[in-house]
């Protein structure tokens, strides 16, 4: 039986609007325990909005139902969705350039919900990073972008979510990183934490998550299996994007 049957995430009928610009009209998704699922659609197709709706920090249209380990979490501010378990790398991570490595890592841990386990934590992430590890006095600042993705998932991890979600985490890095990161997601979903990633590159996370949703102007148009939609010769004519890596 796959590790990710149980569900973790629940998003039904999601709506954001933005004055009179509808972001999303009636999404639904899951993510399940160990289950990488990744959404893929065009700039603006509502990818970002839907992250950010799920992490508290976008406000929802009536019906949106949003539930989280079988809790409606619909209405729940951002802090608020971190105790629940769900936590948010942003585009462009989001860190604290003056800040140390260890103190980035340090702020990712002061949910209530991580506090007990954040030496626990630590040593994962340093074990899933090893250059963090070897740099933890180094200002974030000056670390290459692939090293500041790594404090960044390595913040959100510290706070032992349930749902790890990423916003275009291979934004920005090369070929080489790009491949090293999408190896290093494998080995959190196999911990047993789900995660959730918004990605332009549509080969390189297919061959990695378990399913996929496609979007488009606000709204699922399809749904599968990742092996099925890395096979499907129009999906992947539509949703090539930045897939030489």
């Amino acid at each position: 039986m796959p590790i990710w049957e149980t569900t973790m995430l629940e998003v039904s009928n999601l709506g954001v609007r933005y004055g009179r610009h509808v972001a999303l009209d009636g999404v639904s998704a899951r993510v399940s325990k160990g289950e990488i699922c990744v959404i893929l659609g065009a700039n603006g197709a509502g990818k970002s909005s839907f992250l950010g709706a799920v992490a508290g920090l976008v406000g929802t249209e009536p019906g949106t139902s949003i539930v989280m380990n079988g809790k409606d979490v619909t209405k729940l501010d951002a802090h608020l969705m971190v105790e629940e378990g769900v936590a948010l790398v942003p585009e462009g991570r989001g860190i604290f350039g003056e800040l140390t490595v260890a103190e980035n890592l340090r702020l990712g841990s002061h949910a209530r919900r991580a506090k007990a386990d954040a030496g626990k934590m630590l040593d994962f992430v340093y074990g899933l990073f090893p250059r963090l590890a070897e740099r933890p006095r180094q200002l974030a600042q000056t670390m290459s972008g692939g090293e500041q993705q790594m404090v960044a998932i390595g913040r959100a991890l510290m706070s032992k979510p349930d749902i790890l979600m990423l916003d275009e985490p291979s934004l920005g890095l090369s070929p080489l990183l790009s491949k090293e990161l999408f190896k290093s997601l494998a080995i959190i979903a196999g911990e047993g934490f789900g995660i959730l990633l918004v990605e332009q590159n549509a080969r390189l996370s297919f061959k990695t998550a378990d399913r996929g949703y496609l979007i488009e102007t606000g709204r699922i148009v399809g749904e599968d299996t990742a092996p099925n939609l890395l096979n499907d010769a129009k999906v992947m004519s539509a949703y090539l994007g930045a897939v030489a890596h």
